[in-house]
């Protein structure tokens, strides 16, 4: 992997280059836990996390039945731990692991982030190397490194020009067909003239789709776009990476955006994307934008450019649940809320919502419900009933689909309020 992002950040932290296939300790800049992260031998109190400057805590799941306990739970052992107070993004500050640490400068380019959470890859988009821990977590939390094997990485060079009313959940789903039996296993490295064009939630919405096609992590170069929207946010030092003229890449993928088509997946992980218009006309009586791959402000955004004015058909129950806390609060300044409100659309907490029904929402599914979604994942009884059937699509169709009450192409919604909401 000589010459790649990965590669370079890697070969930083072990000291010299490294191997696909080698086994390396990789020291981490961050760890990022959630109020779902098993906490191992390190709830017991005899055992303290490496650096407690450096572990941030998110609030995102809001378990439906323990979050009370929870919240008060964590909140001890980070103050048993000497976790300053700031670190923590409770109640008020709360929001999604894959998201908070973006926008309070805690992902920095060139750093080693672990997220105690499937989608941690979504980091990557700020040009570090981002894994997901998950069960391991509080092996890092006492250690500060991770075991990794080195793997691939594979090459996704982005080209043409997102079509207007498109945005990152259009770019994964497309991404999640080209990559299928690709990208598993490997670290997606981004490059191509398209990268420049695209906002930094685009880039954390396209990133978030690692763990979906089986990679490791995916990273985004560095430009002026992001410098910006670190500068000012930045917790630590760091030190951007380019991918070398000679980076080594298992495969090379070119994904014109131009081409990329509105798609529903579903109602099972098992099933094909399809065409919107294959599905026309299919009723609903859910629909909903929220979790880590959505719900960010570009997505409130379009949700509210198409509901401006209307109203939610009367069988659909029409939730959206803000990525994070400074997402609703800009999402109000701009009056996009008060738009999803007066069409009768429900807007929640921040947080995972109901992305997973063990999730604090009202957007529970009962037998016999059909559900467009823009959340991660689609299995039977992710969402409540394992008899309801969910759909997966983006925040457009979502929208446009639960004014409709069917299944539906949002384009006639959006070209009618073409330059109402920017």
């Amino acid at each position: 992997m000589t010459g790649t992002m990965a590669g370079q950040i890697l070969a930083r932290r072990c000291g010299r280059e490294v191997t696909p296939g080698e086994a390396v300790r990789v020291p981490v800049d961050v760890v990022c836990i959630t109020d779902g992260t098993p906490l191992g031998f390190l709830a017991e109190g005899e055992y303290k996390v490496w650096d407690p400057a450096r572990v941030i805590m998110t609030f995102d799941h809001l378990d439906r039945v323990r979050m009370p306990a929870l919240h008060q739970g964590k909140r001890a052992f980070l103050d048993a731990q000497g976790i300053p107070p700031e670190n923590f993004f409770g109640i008020g500050r709360h929001g999604i692991s894959h998201q908070i640490p973006a926008e309070h400068g805690w992902a920095l380019p060139g750093a080693v982030f672990a997220g105690g959470d499937t989608q941690a890859a979504t980091m990557g988009a700020l040009n570090c190397l981002a894994l997901a821990t998950n069960e391991s977590t509080y092996n890092t939390l006492a250690t500060g490194d991770v075991w990794l094997i080195v793997p691939d990485c594979v090459s996704v060079r982005l080209e043409g020009e997102l079509p207007p009313g498109f945005v990152a959940k259009d770019v994964s789903e497309h991404l999640q067909q080209v990559l299928a039996g690709v990208a598993e296993g490997t670290i997606v490295e981004f490059s191509g003239p398209a990268v420049q064009d695209l906002s930094i939630d685009t880039r954390l919405g396209i990133a978030n789709v690692a763990n979906n096609i089986g990679a490791l992590s995916m990273i985004f170069p560095p430009d002026r776009a992001l410098l910006d929207y670190i500068e000012g946010r930045a917790k630590y030092d760091y030190e951007p990476v380019h991918p070398l003229p000679d980076a080594e890449y298992a495969a090379e993928v070119v994904v014109d955006l131009g081409q990329i088509r509105r798609q529903v997946r579903g109602p099972d992980n098992t099933a094909s994307a399809r065409p919107v218009a294959e599905l026309d006309g299919l009723g609903i009586t859910a629909a909903y934008v929220g979790s880590c791959s959505s719900a960010r402000i570009d997505d409130l955004a379009l949700v509210a450019r198409i509901v401006r004015d209307r109203t939610v058909h009367p069988s659909v129950r029409f939730v959206v649940t803000p990525i994070s806390s400074l997402v609703a609060a800009e999402a109000a300044r701009r009056g996009y809320l008060e738009t999803m409100l007066a069409a009768g659309v429900t807007v929640t907490t921040p947080g995972c919502g109901a992305c997973f029904s063990g999730n604090q929402s009202p957007l529970l599914l009962e037998a016999g419900e059909r559900c467009v979604t823009t959340s991660v994942e689609n299995n039977r009884g992710r969402m409540g009933s394992d008899e309801a059937d969910i759909y997966i699509t983006d925040p457009a169709v979502v929208a446009a689909s639960a004014l409709a009450g069917r299944i539906t192409d949002p384009e006639p919604y959006l070209q009618e309020h073409a330059d109402a909401i920017a």
